[in-house]
């Protein structure tokens, strides 16, 4: 009986500790990517094991995507995030996206993020759903859709929370009190 009373007590702190997070509790899938500065194969539990996460899936094309957000997002995380935490950007257009589109994208910052690419854009979308996003192709006009949002995976590595908007001020993010909770 203490252990449930415990059990909610930490579940309300928790979900009430930021409004925007969607709690959630799943294994990381088993997946193979590429680590697209080296351009070799890695596991994705691999990527996220022993660090604190923030991931995102987007693309980088340009005439598609404005990434102002997560550049705002990067820019806070970048001064304020613990040093045994990383920002995770899987592409959802493998085929197009590379390390040097990164660079020229996020500048300094993109030193800051680990960039993961599927082996297709099928692939990519069949992942971001086991991540909780919906993403797929719009039957009539056939480009991709998909709800932007920042995922949070711990060093265990598990999923814990979906923040379904980036943070307009991320600053609302208390990390270091989310990532003490997660332990």
């Amino acid at each position: 009986m203490t252990g449930v009373i415990t059990s909610l007590i930490i579940v309300f702190f928790f979900s009430h500790s930021n409004p925007r997070m969607i709690q959630a509790e799943k294994d990381v899938p088993e997946e193979t990517l590429i680590l697209a500065e080296k351009q070799e194969n890695v596991s994705l539990k691999s990527v996220f094991s022993g660090k604190q996460s923030f991931l995102y899936f987007g693309f980088l094309d340009s005439s598609k995507n404005n990434l102002d957000e997560v550049k705002k997002f990067l820019d806070w995380f970048d001064k304020s995030a613990p040093g045994d935490s990383q920002f995770v950007f899987i592409s959802l257009t493998p085929e197009k996206d590379t390390y040097k589109d990164l660079k020229d994208k996020f500048g300094k910052l993109s030193e800051k993020i680990v960039l993961l690419k599927p082996a297709s854009s099928s692939a990519a979308l069949e992942l971001a759903r086991a991540f909780g996003i919906q993403a797929y192709i719009h039957p009539e006009s056939g480009n991709m859709k998909y709800k932007t949002a920042l995922i949070w995976v711990d060093d265990s590595p598990r999923i814990k929370g979906i923040f379904p908007e980036i943070p307009e001020k991320p600053d609302s993010i208390d990390l270091p009190s989310l990532l003490v909770r997660a332990k």
